[in-house]
């Protein structure tokens, strides 16, 4: 490839990084592995960037101070993962004592299919409860009894620098009957995720499951506040666990009644671009323009969002605002998925008088 670009060169060293290539096409300058790590550092994934690097030839490495830096770095990444690792099973045996069947979505259940699982960067605990809203709820006041519900999850703060979320349910969608096919989804399929100890050490959804809900979730991150390139590359390793007709079937079937067909179209191509996935292991076709779209929403918005200089970054209680930002991110959704974007409004006008109708039973209590 003569010439690459710094994105082009980044997404080589994470392909290396996850052994879908031996090398770059070109030596990165020492200013080139400065912009390098700076986007590694955007997209959460310093920790797969640095397996990139010890994987490449020696003449192909960065600078030794940069490489010192990246290698510190890497095994600080590594002592949070161990550490949220043990985090995960002391938060899930704790729920169970209390008699709540639960799983740890997302994170660190997913990392076991990474070459390294520790230099997976970790985020927050997300764990799923048997329960529903009231009951769930009701126990987390117990603790805290001015902590607010979202429609998904409640914050649970019981150790200072552990962020743990809650979830009533997974996940949602803003039209109100794909939010019901999708809760009855959650609902079906609880028993099987609580059960999957397979990682041995805490219980996790099993990949099945994973297929749809990750999926899902980057679907409404992009809607929410913006999504980064770990989350992909989450996916991407679910993919390449593969999946029998029987499974490809029921994953299209589920899809298309969720409204996410396309979407999921969007995020192959993304495979491709960022991971050079095989075609084989993609279960729908790529495409081409949503997934040019997706793909430069993800290198503009960074980890989450928090790298888009499009709009405002206001605080948590500025609800008005977030309302804005959200509005803003939605328009520009409407052409790719209009269902979606234009429930979104409906969405969240309903959800504001929801969150307020349980502050005020919660206060009469």
């Amino acid at each position: 490839m003569p010439n690459p670009t710094i994105i082009e060169l980044f997404f080589q060293l994470i392909q290396c990084g996850i052994g879908q290539r031996d090398s770059l096409s070109a030596v990165p300058s020492k200013e080139q592995w400065t912009e390098i790590w700076e986007i590694a550092e955007k997209q959460s994934l310093m920790g797969i960037a640095y397996s990139g690097i010890a994987s490449l030839p020696q003449s192909q490495r960065p600078p030794k101070q940069i490489l010192l830096s990246w290698h510190q770095v890497a095994e600080t990444i590594k002592e949070n993962s161990a550490l949220q690792c043990k985090q995960c099973k002391a938060v899930s045996n704790k729920f169970l004592t209390d008699g709540f069947r639960n799983c740890i979505l997302k994170g660190q259940g997913i990392a076991q299919y990474y070459p390294d699982p520790l230099l997976r960067n970790p985020g927050d605990i997300d764990i799923w409860l048997e329960g529903g809203y009231k009951r769930i709820s009701e126990y987390i006041r117990r603790y805290f009894p001015n902590i607010e519900p979202v429609y998904h999850h409640m914050d649970f703060p019981i150790k200072k620098g552990l962020s743990i979320e809650v979830h009533f349910t997974p996940s949602w969608m803003h039209s109100p009957l794909k939010n019901r096919k999708l809760q009855k989804f959650f609902v079906e399929k609880f028993e099987e995720q609580c059960s999957n100890t397979a990682n041995g050490n805490f219980p996790v959804p099993a990949i099945a499951f994973n297929r749809v809900y990750i999926l899902l979730h980057i679907f409404r991150h992009l809607f929410q506040e913006g999504i980064g390139m770990r989350q992909m590359l989450d996916y991407y390793f679910i993919l390449k666990q593969g999946m029998n007709t029987a499974e490809k079937e029921e994953y299209i079937r589920t899809l298309k009644e969720l409204g996410l067909l396309k979407f999921a179209s969007a995020v192959m191509y993304a495979m491709q671009a960022m991971f050079a996935m095989d075609r084989t292991l993609m279960p729908v076709a790529p495409d081409r323009k949503r997934g040019e779209f997706l793909v430069n929403e993800i290198m503009i918005a960074g980890n989450f969002g928090k790298y888009d200089s499009r709009y405002r970054i206001v605080s948590k209680d500025k609800e008005f605002l977030h309302f804005w930002n959200s509005m803003q991110r939605t328009a520009r959704l409407v052409r790719q998925y209009p269902s979606e974007a234009l429930w979104s409004p409906y969405f969240k006008v309903w959800h504001f008088f929801w969150r307020k109708q349980r502050k005020q039973k919660a206060k009469k209590k």
